[in-house]
């Protein structure tokens, strides 16, 4: 896999409770889902180098594994806070998490001195929260929107290098108009990918 492919790749093999999958695409690693377990099955570089995760919901089966994330990346060596975002109420939603853990990342960091320093452990909010149309992530070439229904769920739009995938978990409904022109659709009606990564873009190709 090259750093230029656009790809969707299952957070785990295993069966999990929410949806979950990592999106690579201009060298960076986004992570769409916070169910438990998501951890699982990532190696350390993929927790460490993890560039920002996107929340589908605030229900518990969609945000159960984001403290799993927080903990797990800061102690894989990541070096800075973990950039999240999400539906209205994600960043009450983190400051309340990061404060659950200030004892424990306290402990954390004089017996076990992580990498990063002690900030890298915590969740950071990213731009958008409470606005129901935002672009949240951008590097320029890879561009992360996000759209709020009017419930605690979200879907985002990923585009790079002029292709488009749609994520959005389950309780969406999508109106045909937001579909029109996306390479890959995944939602909950479609076949996640659950072993193999799924390419929108790769070599030129697109699936």
């Amino acid at each position: 896999m090259h750093s230029t492919d656009f790809a969707v790749l299952p957070c785990s093999k295993r069966s999990l409770p929410g949806a979950c999958v990592h999106v690579l695409a201009g060298g960076k690693r986004v992570v769409f889902g916070a169910p438990a377990g998501m951890t699982l099955d990532m190696t350390q570089a993929s927790l460490r180098n993890t560039d920002a995760v996107m929340l589908l919901s605030l229900r518990g089966e969609d945000i159960e594994g984001l403290d799993e994330m927080r903990n797990a990346a800061w102690r894989a060596g990541r070096e800075s806070s973990l950039p999240v975002a999400g539906p209205s109420g994600t960043g009450d939603f983190l400051g309340l998490l990061n404060r659950a853990y200030e004892v424990s990342d306290a402990l954390i960091y004089v017996e076990d001195r992580p990498a990063g320093g002690f900030d890298a452990a915590l969740l950071a909010l990213l731009p958008g929260d409470g606005e129901q149309v935002a672009t949240v992530f951008d590097t320029g070439d890879l561009r992360i929107s996000k759209f709020e229904t009017g419930t605690d769920r979200a879907f985002y739009v990923v585009d790079y290098v002029d292709h488009t995938a749609l994520i959005a978990g389950c309780g969406i409904e999508l109106p045909d108009s937001v579909t029109d022109g996306i390479d890959l659709v995944l939602d909950c009606e479609s076949n996640w990918p659950t072993a193999d990564p799924v390419f929108v873009f790769r070599d030129g190709v697109v699936n």
